[in-house]
């Protein structure tokens, strides 16, 4: 990995844990064993290194997402997820924080600040139940916006935490049911 990729694998790792004014570039710099020089060589600034983590982990969410299998109903859809984001919160809470800390840069939507990207999946989920006739269409883009807010509540309450993989695997049962009750309301 070069120093550039360290530098912002580091800051998702400090900016997930202590958002935006507990990243510091001499914190990160200390963090990522090399001097503050270095981390303005590749990126002007605090903002500009965010910017950069921003995209970098969306790309990597992005294909890591891609490789995901095909799931033969909505509530295995949701499942996998929901499993997909606990699986990788520190990069999502890393995502959900700068929507944060940049909300006004992104455009006011009438539930909330989510941009489409981030409920895209749950979105496509819901479509497919609608295809495949497992419930009727109702408000798919209302629903995923929603759906997309619970979640992610969730992953902004449990990190940094570490949960074992019993108590994971059984949230992830209770988030999926009682979110496939819902849309079959």
């Amino acid at each position: 990995m070069n120093t550039k990729d360290v530098i912002i694998v580091k800051a998702r790792e400090v900016f997930a844990r202590d958002g935006y004014d507990g990243l510091s570039i001499r914190l990160l710099a200390k963090k990522a064993h090399i001097a503050s020089s270095v981390i303005y060589h590749h990126f002007a600034n605090k903002d500009v290194l965010l910017q950069a983590m921003f995209d970098n982990t969306n790309t990597e969410l992005g294909s890591l997402r891609k490789s995901l299998p095909e799931t033969d109903s909505v509530y295995d859809g949701l499942v996998q997820q929901i499993k997909f984001q606990f699986d990788h919160s520190q990069r999502i809470v890393a995502v959900l924080k700068y929507y944060m800390a940049y909300r006004d840069s992104f455009p006011k939507l009438t539930n909330g600040f989510v941009p489409p990207k981030a409920y895209l999946h749950i979105e496509e989920i819901l479509d497919r139940g609608v295809k495949t006739n497992e419930f009727k269409n109702q408000d798919i883009l209302k629903q995923a916006k929603m759906i997309t807010h619970m979640i992610n509540g969730f992953l902004l309450e449990y990190y940094p935490a570490k949960i074992s993989v019993t108590e994971k695997d059984a949230l992830v049962k209770d988030l999926a049911s009682f979110i496939y009750r819902g849309i079959l309301k």
